[in-house]
């Protein structure tokens, strides 16, 4: 019997076997730390989840949305800090002359900037933090070439001390926050928009720039190694915080002052401890230091939320080493996580379309819970599906990363990067 038959079937299956293996292979890059990758997507949406559900109810109470208040934003600007490391990497190892990295770095925090501001001049919902981040990353230049040690160590110190200056400056010059969405009109009152950027803002960079180095910090371990020193300096960061918080609070006596206080000068104090600050704490008294409330860029708020993320990165590793060849099962997470700038511009730009056509205003508590969840579902789905399509099929780099770094390989050309270093880190 003939066994021609077959072998366009075997020849099918082979070239089906063939695709299955490089698409694999393209949403789980050898040498790429994929578990960056899929906490930067746990990052995305959870933020979404905080830009689009109510964090409190009508009687002013948190919501289940609030357990993500605070530390996504502070995942996804810790994962900055290591995407800053991770794309100088190899400029560095050549020379270890930071005028190699230099070019590269500023360039991108020219372009973030850029991106930035255009949402921020079309958002009427987000306070978009790209201009912080741009900013963020050509002041972390400094310290690009200390060791992880140092960095840590010197995270730690920024995130204690900062929050004091803060204090300090805005109650001597009486210094009020905003909270509107930066944009290029800003650049008619320049003194009140470096104000905004680093010490009233929602993001205010005084305080942030302490993510980004603890970020540092963090990519500049062999994190395959040390995945369990990781954990347990993040759950320290995280006791710390919250546990000297409450004892300050409850122990000796902070509680009892916040309350006289916030009556006397009209603060929801719940809404402090629970929901957000919108960034900085008020400046009416310096017992607002001693809560660890989201978004209060109190020393408490950014050691544990800081530590939240550390741990929350050393899981993601260690869940793709764990699964190894099988990592691109974590796609789902890891591909959005590898363009992160082009999905969260997508999302700023998405939102202002479906919340005008779902809740049909602007104030994110007409909307019911209903509409919250399909405007979720909406962007969940966008921003999965497409990041896995445009990975699997077109490129492993996002289209503003793929931009930006055509842009630096033509302004600044480097050292070949390794694969660790591909698309996405920055």
């Amino acid at each position: 019997m003939s066994s021609h038959p077959a072998e366009p079937h075997r020849a099918h299956d082979a070239d089906s076997t063939a695709t299955s293996a490089r698409v694999a292979r393209r949403l789980s890059p050898d040498g790429r730390l994929i578990g960056l990758d899929v906490a930067r997507g746990i990052a995305l949406l959870a933020m979404m989840v905080t830009h689009i559900f109510a964090l409190s109810d009508e009687t002013g109470m948190p919501t289940w949305a609030a357990v993500f208040a605070g530390r996504a934003s502070a995942l996804f600007a810790v994962l900055a800090g290591c995407s800053l490391v991770l794309s100088t990497r190899s400029r560095m190892a050549v020379s270890g002359r930071l005028r190699d990295a230099a070019p590269s770095v500023l360039i991108r925090a020219a372009a973030i900037v850029l991106i930035g501001l255009c949402l921020g001049s079309i958002s009427g919902l987000l306070a978009v933090i790209l201009v912080n981040y741009g900013i963020m990353f050509a002041l972390a230049l400094f310290f690009l070439r200390l060791r992880a040690g140092a960095l840590f160590a010197i995270a730690g110190v920024w995130m204690v001390v900062s929050p004091v200056v803060s204090m300090w400056v805005r109650s001597t010059f009486l210094l009020e926050p905003s909270y509107l969405p930066m944009g290029f009109f800003d650049f008619a009152t320049p003194g009140t928009m470096l104000t905004d950027l680093f010490l009233t803002g929602y993001y205010p960079v005084l305080q942030w720039l302490s993510y980004i180095l603890l970020g540092m910090a963090v990519a500049k371990l062999d994190i395959g190694r040390h995945l369990l020193a990781l954990f347990t300096t993040g759950l320290g960061f995280f006791v710390i915080g919250r546990g000297a918080s409450w004892i300050l609070l409850n122990v000796f006596g902070g509680d009892a002052a916040l309350v006289e206080v916030s009556q006397m000068w009209g603060t929801d104090l719940t809404a402090a401890l629970f929901t957000g600050s919108y960034g900085v704490t008020p400046a009416t008294s310096w017992w607002w230091l001693a809560i660890a409330g989201p978004h209060s860029g109190t020393p408490f708020d950014l050691l544990s939320t800081g530590g939240t993320a550390v741990m929350t990165i050393a899981a993601c590793q260690a869940a793709a080493v764990l699964l190894g060849r099988r990592s691109w099962v974590l796609a789902p997470l890891s591909a959005p996580g590898s363009m992160p700038l082009s999905v969260y511009s997508a999302h700023v730009v998405l939102l202002e379309i479906t919340r005008s056509q779902i809740v049909g205003g602007p104030l994110e508590a007409s909307a019911t819970v209903g509409e919250q969840t399909l405007e979720f579902v909406i962007h969940a789905a966008t921003f999965v599906l497409l990041p896995l399509l445009w990975k699997a099929f077109v490129s492993l780099r996002g289209p503003l990363e793929g931009g930006i770094a055509g842009i630096i390989r033509v302004a600044s050309p480097g050292p070949k990067r390794p694969a660790s270093d591909l698309p996405g880190t920055g």
